[in-house]
């Protein structure tokens, strides 16, 4: 080998020598840099700890094997919040935006298997006061955020403690941008993309219902979620042993539930949620109430009043309901198990499901079902959110009807037994938070009603024969003719909305048939 040759291989040799010296000293350097961070610079109520650390500068790669962080209250030192991975990946990291533009340039934070622990009752320090206590001397942007296979818990006081629970989700947030402005918001920082996807889903709505969820995913604004249940946690017994008032025993089950263009955020500190439609399919709902138990004697708003009323604003274009089914069963006597009516078939279509809509705007309600076994029922309700009487107005068309299918729900509550055929009825309810006016028109040929003794089951011959008295037995000779009448009634505020329907439905039969 000649002397030129050996000069150039030495000095390739030793340049060579001198780079991997110094990628090892830079990795070392940043290695020690991210471990005084950790150590050093978070803040003392946040304790933290890994198994390993290791750094590749060359594609600005950090990787901590096992990290865990607990968060804990600045007053009292308790323990609330436990977070742990079985890795974090840092990847991608920009040195020339670090060194240069005073930003810090991630390509990509990977967690994988993560597990997330909150005890909602343990904290006193709020998130508003951490971030009004943080200062950012660096805008960080990150390309890609991705979490892979968590599971999320949020847990309260008491011996029924879970919240919220979920299994196995995964999600990836992308172009996300945090500077000093953008921290101080309520939502601490802003992305372009989001997605998401889990197993299940477990919500404890209040201390009675649950709701739970299988697979759900997410893609921006459009959800879907599969296998939804709101149930009831007791048996109907237990609920009326618990209960001081009266309240519904739920079950209710949707094959699947998609949410359209769903946006929401801040705009003036009031927090806003924009959908553009909600389709639930195939919902099926048992509703039981026992009325044995005392009435729940608060005032029950009606719907146009909860809508004005939120403390944030709610636009909902469309909610579509399909191929439905609806039970509704009272318990009113002690020795039965109470009675049900039923829809089934029902479809429904919502616009405008809103406190935003200003007037003339109106929510509409349109409503077809089977009503019992075979009578076609078609609704048009619609009502003014920002009207504050709470006018509305309500419209049903009743299809041919054997009074006799009603006894399933007037046998055992009312101790009644109807008998004759209905062949189409017309209402029209004009109503408000005070009161309401009812017209009708009904079509009725052979009607009698047996008044039943104590035992619900033998007819009491007297009462019944003095009642078939007053009650007409015919709209009229002719098979086309209809009785019309106008009743009115005034609303119990500490009945439903569905009370005030069904009394001003009453107020005008009783003009019509008695």
């Amino acid at each position: 080998m000649n002397k030129p040759v050996k000069i150039i291989s030495y000095t390739l040799l030793s340049l060579g020598i001198i780079a991997i010296i110094a990628l090892i000293s830079i990795n070392i350097v940043v290695k020690n840099k991210v471990e005084n961070f950790i150590k050093d610079d978070l803040p003392d109520h946040i304790e933290r700890s890994y198994d390993k650390i290791s750094v590749n500068t060359l594609d600005g790669t950090i990787l901590l094997k096992n990290p865990q962080i607990t968060v804990k209250n600045i007053e009292d030192g308790a323990k609330h919040t436990f977070v742990s991975a079985e890795t974090l990946v840092v990847s991608g990291i920009s040195y020339w935006e670090l060194l240069f533009n005073e930003k810090i340039h991630i390509r990509n934070i990977t967690l994988n298997e993560p597990s997330f622990k909150y005890y909602k009752d343990r904290v006193k320090s709020t998130k508003d006061t951490l971030q009004k206590k943080t200062k950012m001397e660096k805008s960080i942007l990150v390309d890609a955020f991705h979490v892979n296979n968590s599971n999320i818990a949020l847990y309260e006081k008491g011996n029924d403690s879970t919240k919220i629970y979920t299994e196995n989700l995964s999600f990836e947030i992308e172009d996300i941008h945090i500077n000093q402005e953008i921290f101080q918001r309520k939502i601490p920082f802003e992305y372009k993309e989001f997605r998401a996807t889990g197993d299940s889903l477990f919500v404890k709505a209040n201390s009675y219902d649950n709701l739970s969820v299988g697979p759900y995913s997410i893609k921006n604004g459009n959800l879907i979620f599969e296998d939804l249940k709101y149930y009831t946690k007791f048996s109907k017994t237990e609920l009326s042993h618990l209960l001081k008032v009266q309240r519904d025993h739920y079950d209710v089950s949707i094959n699947s539930l998609s949410i359209e263009d769903f946006n929401f955020g801040f705009r003036d500190s009031l927090f806003f949620s924009e959908i553009k439609m909600i389709t639930l399919n195939d919902p099926q709902a048992e509703i039981y109430r026992d009325k044995l138990v005392a009435d729940d004697l608060s005032i029950k708003p009606l719907y146009s009043k909860s809508l004005r009323e939120l403390d944030f604003d709610l636009t909902i274009d469309s909610v579509k309901i399909k191929n439905g089914a609806l039970k509704y069963e009272e318990k009113v006597q002690e020795e039965n198990s109470g009675g049900a009516i039923q829809f089934h078939d029902l479809n429904a279509d919502i616009s405008k499901l809103s406190n935003t809509y200003q007037e003339p705007e109106k929510t509409d309600i349109k409503i077809k079902a089977v009503f019992m076994d075979n009578t076609p029922i078609d609704i048009d309700w619609n009502f003014d959110v920002q009207n504050v009487q709470d006018q509305f107005l309500f419209k049903a068309t009743v299809g041919p009807l054997d009074a006799e299918k009603m006894n399933r729900f007037t046998q055992p509550n009312l101790k009644v037994r109807l008998q004759g055929h209905v062949s189409r009825t017309y209402f029209t309810i004009d109503g408000n938070h005070d009161s309401s006016t009812t017209d009708l028109k009904i079509n009725y040929s052979d009607f009698k009603v047996e008044v039943l003794q104590k035992d619900g089951k033998k007819k009491n011959k007297f009462l019944s024969a003095v009642v078939n008295i007053f009650v007409s037995k015919n709209s009229d000779k002719k098979d086309e003719h209809f009785k019309e009448g106008t009743g009115e009634a005034t609303r119990n505020k500490t009945k439903s909305v569905f009370n005030q329907l069904w009394i001003s439905i009453q107020s005008a039969l009783k003009k019509i048939m008695i």
